[in-house]
This record gives C-alpha cells, sequence and structure tokens, in this order.
C-alpha cells in the first residue's frame, strides 16, 4: 500500500479488509438470528486490532480521542468501579462480566475507526436484521397459537426493545439505498421492527418508540425530509390499527394494566404483572433511602428484598422471587447508589451529547448526518425501554447498546475524516 493511499481516506473506504466487511455486515443481522452470534462478532473485531499497527493506533488517538471520551469514560469507568467493587466487597468474577463485555464494546468503535468499512453494508445487516425480526416474529406467534414472540433471546421484552429499536434506526437509512432496487428495505426494516414489537407483547417498547419520535420529527426530517415523516405517520397508523385489531392483544395489554394499577392502589394486589412492578419499586426506594451512595450491592437485590419482607415492610407476593428492580434508573440507585447512577447517566448522556453535536454540525455528509441519528434514536429509545425494564442488567441489551453505540460513532468518526483528509503519521 503506497503513500498516496494512506492519505486517502476514501480510498481507505474502498479498501477496507473483506473480514472487516463481513463482520459489520453481519453483526447487526447475528443478533436477531442467533443467540450468542453478537458476541463472536465482538471477539473477532477485537482479535483484529492487533492488526491495525502502531501508527494507525496513534494517529486514531491523536485525531478523535478527544471526541469520544466520553463514551470511553463511561464504559471504561462502568469497569473500573465494578472490579474496585470487586475487591472491596470480595463479591464473585462473574459481577465481572457485564461490565467487561461493556469496555470490550469499544473494540467496535476502533475497529470501524481504524479500518474504515463502508456505511452501506452496515445498514444492509442492520435492515435484514430487523425484516428477520418480523419474520422470525410472526412465524413464533403464528405456531404458538398467539403467544408471546421471544425471538432467539428467550425473553420476550428484550426481543421486542432489540426488534423496535433495530427498525427505528433502519429508517435512519432511508438516502444509503436511494436511486437503487434496495431503496424500500429502511422502510420495510422499519415496519417489520414494529410488527416484531407488537408480537411481543412488551409494552415498554412503546414508551421508547413514543419518546423517539420528537427526535426523528426535528432532526431526522432535516436528513431525509417528507419520506422519514411519511415513516413516522406509518408507525403511529400502524400503532393504532394494533390497538382495534383484537388478535394482537394491545388493547387488552393496556386495559390489563389499568386495572392492575387500580387493583395495586385499592387492595396492594401485587401479583399482577404491574402490580409487581410497583412492589418492586416501592421495595427499591426502601433500599436507596437506607443505602444511598453504594447500594444493597448488585447481586444482592433480591437478599435484600426478602430481608425488608423478613423485617415486615413489604407483604408476601410474587414479587418477592424477582432479582431487579424492572426499571433501569431505580435498580441501578438501589444495588449501586449514586455512583452506579452517575456512570449510567454517563453511558447515556455521553452518546447523546456526541451524536447530537454531529447532527447539528455544519457542512456534515448526508451518510454521516444519518449514522448520527441512528446512535441517537438508540439512546433515546434505550432510555424509554429502561423505564420498564432493566437494559443495563440483562446481558444481551446491554451488550447491543455498548457495540451499536460505538460503531455508529464509528461511521460518524469516519466521515469527518472523509471531509477533511488529513496524513497519518
Amino acid at each position: 500500500m503506497n503513500n498516496t493511499l494512506l492519505n486517502q481516506p476514501q480510498a481507505l473506504l474502498r479498501s477496507a479488509p473483506p473480514l472487516a466487511v463481513m463482520l459489520t455486515f453481519a453483526l447487526p443481522l447475528l443478533v436477531i438470528i442467533t443467540r450468542d452470534g453478537m458476541h463472536g462478532a465482538l471477539f473477532l473485531m477485537l482479535l483484529s486490532l492487533a492488526w491495525l499497527g502502531r501508527v494507525r493506533w496513534r494517529a486514531l488517538v491523536a485525531d478523535h480521542g478527544r471526541a469520544v471520551a466520553g463514551i470511553a469514560f463511561g464504559f471504561g469507568g462502568y469497569f473500573l468501579i465494578s472490579l474496585l467493587r470487586l475487591v472491596i466487597f470480595r463479591q464473585n468474577l462473574h459481577t465481572l462480566d457485564g461490565p467487561l463485555r461493556l469496555l470490550l464494546a469499544l473494540a467496535a468503535l476502533v475497529f470501524v475507526a481504524g479500518y474504515r468499512p463502508p456505511v452501506r453494508v452496515f445498514w444492509l445487516g442492520l435492515c435484514l436484521g430487523a425484516v428477520s425480526a418480523g419474520v422470525i416474529a410472526v412465524v413464533q406467534w403464528t405456531m404458538s397459537g398467539g403467544e408471546r414472540a421471544e425471538g432467539f433471546t428467550h425473553h420476550a421484552i428484550t426481543f421486542g426493545d432489540l426488534a423496535a429499536a433495530m427498525g427505528v434506526m433502519a429508517l435512519c437509512a432511508l438516502g444509503q439505498f436511494r436511486h437503487s432496487r434496495l431503496a424500500p428495505l429502511p422502510m420495510l426494516a422499519f415496519v417489520c421492527g414494529l410488527v416484531a414489537a407488537v408480537l411481543s407483547g412488551s409494552r415498554g417498547t412503546w414508551l421508547g418508540l413514543l419518546l423517539v419520535i420528537p427526535f426523528l420529527l426535528k432532526y431526522g426530517a432535516a436528513v431525509h425530509g417528507r419520506r422519514l415523516v411519511v415513516g413516522v405517520l406509518l408507525a403511529l397508523a400502524l400503532c393504532v390499527a394494533a390497538w382495534f385489531v383484537p388478535a394482537t392483544g394491545i388493547a387488552k395489554r393496556v386495559d390489563d394494566a389499568v386495572n392492575e394499577v387500580r387493583l395495586y392502589q385499592t387492595q396492594g394486589n401485587a401479583s399482577t404483572s404491574v402490580g409487581i412492578r410497583l412492589e418492586l419499586w416501592k421495595a427499591s426506594w426502601m433500599m436507596i433511602s437506607e443505602h444511598p451512595w453504594l447500594g444493597v450491592g448488585r447481586e444482592q437485590f433480591h437478599p435484600a428484598l426478602l430481608a425488608l419482607r423478613e423485617q415486615g415492610r413489604l407483604q408476601q407476593s410474587d414479587a418477592l422471587i424477582y432479582s431487579s428492580s424492572h426499571n433501569d434508573l431505580i435498580n441501578v440507585l438501589a444495588t449501586g447508589g449514586l455512583l452506579d447512577f452517575s456512570l449510567l447517566l454517563v453511558m447515556y448522556g455521553a452518546p447523546l451529547h456526541f451524536f447530537l453535536s454531529r447532527l447539528r454540525r455544519a457542512g456534515a455528509s448526508a451518510e454521516g448526518r444519518a449514522a448520527a441519528l441512528a446512535g441517537l434514536t438508540l439512546v433515546v429509545c434505550f432510555f424509554g425501554f429502561g423505564q420498564t425494564d432493566v437494559m443495563f442488567w440483562l446481558m444481551m441489551p446491554k451488550v447491543f447498546y455498548g457495540i451499536m453505540v460505538c460503531m455508529l460513532a464509528g461511521f460518524c468518526l469516519n466521515d469527518e475524516d472523509a471531509r477533511a483528509p488529513r496524513a497519518f503519521p
């Protein structure tokens, strides 16, 4: 490879190694069609970084280190605090599993920025993943006689959340396949992601989707114009249609939720789905008030729950078998205190700031703004999903979030390099 090639980012985009292209395409697709393929792809990305070379590593740090410092601090800081907790409180080694995988997710950022795979293959894999989610959901829902679809995640809520997030992110790729035979693919992927969310029966998924709509209308319309607005309106129409079709069960589940809240308020019934969540939130606030700084311990939620029952402060109910709060913010406060809570805010806030700054930056290309829009919607969706589930407790959504944030950040950095070519030292 000659010096001219090294000095031209666009040439580097065309000369991305075949393995880099394959992994970039496969990773978002593997999230849906396999249970552990995402982790295998991340491992291969990590191994490939050894071949980047010291010159490229120095260039990446010099050019982009400051821009991604917040993201690196969030994921890296979470691991370091977890390591300190393990040493000081003599926790089990497995408590490092999740934090370590979030730390390793940073390899996806270096991989994308270092090897510069074309973003188009990422969009293709993401769209096919969302389409696959819809197909898998329809097949499972049909074969099970209307039971909730859960894909290969063995957890219907996780499946619905990931499918919806991928569908919304795919919508951000509307301009990437324009004037080609694949032009309808992003819209199809968006619809399929929503179909999978509907058939998963996850009520919390819709909160994330409602939160992300204003961001899509404000920033997405500026990137894709009327086409994205049409997509958002299509989503709303699909939601309304799902409400009025009894077979989907959406209206019934909403009615059930309202009734379960009433039962908890009037009778203290904590045996229903919503009642269990309310009882868990009540117990969590007790833990927070007594252990505000460090929490009861990341692995100690269930023992603390049982202790509150022994003290007569909680009733005997189905909530006592759970090991999390079913709310990201409350769960982190209860188990990790304000220390862990501050890191969670960084893991949400740093990527949000990064992607917003890229969307607002003058002169950004359509490709770069599309990647930034997808990153923004991912963060907002996950924050919304986390109000009724624990996204940073379960392994699959936690790793998915880390990898997708880092890959999309890498594509944003590649876009900046393409617009301001510079020679590597």
